[in-house]
């Protein structure tokens, strides 16, 4: 029996294209004071550029060279608890261990943020496809080294998040000539309510602990 073809794409985007350094970036701008929206685990700071000296890239955007740190946020509460909690769609049920260890920190910068737009028209205009958003990272870190050194100097990425795409989440590059300053921080225990009701919009519900 004759196996059957591969079907569809491979699933990683392509690496970048030998041209980009030669075009003009498609830009967003995040205007100073705009509130940026992490959740991230309640012992850590809320300002973390990862992966942290001498630790390989783990996240999507993390520099495959690693040159530079990446801080990773929302531009909204909903976007940001999505990307945090929602990784395995077909689970149901959030576990109340994964709200009882977190917190949500509303972030600023202190200037307007240059980010390159990866998702809808910027994909074409990259030479890139949305596999950047949803595939495997393989390439992912190679673009952030790409955008980083490109003569624009972008300050980092915006892009879909890979669990609803009407969400757009941004990959924010460390630099020395921008500062993030924390508005407030809240454990998700404290706004269960908020995030129930979040959870809720996606179908799922929190699983209690049992006794």
């Amino acid at each position: 029996m004759e196996r059957a073809a591969r079907r569809g794409p491979l699933g990683v985007a392509p690496a970048p294209p030998d041209w980009l350094d030669d075009i003009s970036l498609p830009i967003d701008e995040i205007e100073a004071g705009q509130v940026l929206h992490r959740i991230h685990r309640t012992w850590l700071d809320p300002i973390f550029f990862g992966p942290g000296r001498g630790v390989p890239p783990a996240g999507r955007f993390d520099s495959a060279g690693g040159w530079f740190g990446v801080i990773y946020a929302g531009l909204t509460l909903r976007g940001a608890l999505a990307e945090t909690l929602l990784r395995n769609p077909q689970r149901l049920m959030v576990s109340m261990a994964d709200i009882l260890e977190r917190s949500a920190s509303a972030l600023v910068s202190d200037r307007p943020l240059q980010v390159v737009r990866l998702y809808g028209p910027g994909l074409q205009a990259v030479g890139t496809d949305n596999a950047i958003s949803t595939g495997p990272y393989e390439s992912c870190g190679l673009w952030s080294d790409a955008l980083w050194r490109h003569r624009d100097q972008p300050d980092g990425l915006a892009y879909q998040s890979r669990h609803d795409s009407s969400e757009i989440c941004l990959a924010l590059f460390e630099r020395p000539d921008f500062q993030l300053l924390p508005q407030e921080t809240r454990s998700l225990s404290s706004m269960f309510d908020e995030v129930a009701a979040v959870l809720d919009s996606y179908g799922k519900s929190v699983s209690l602990p049992t006794r």
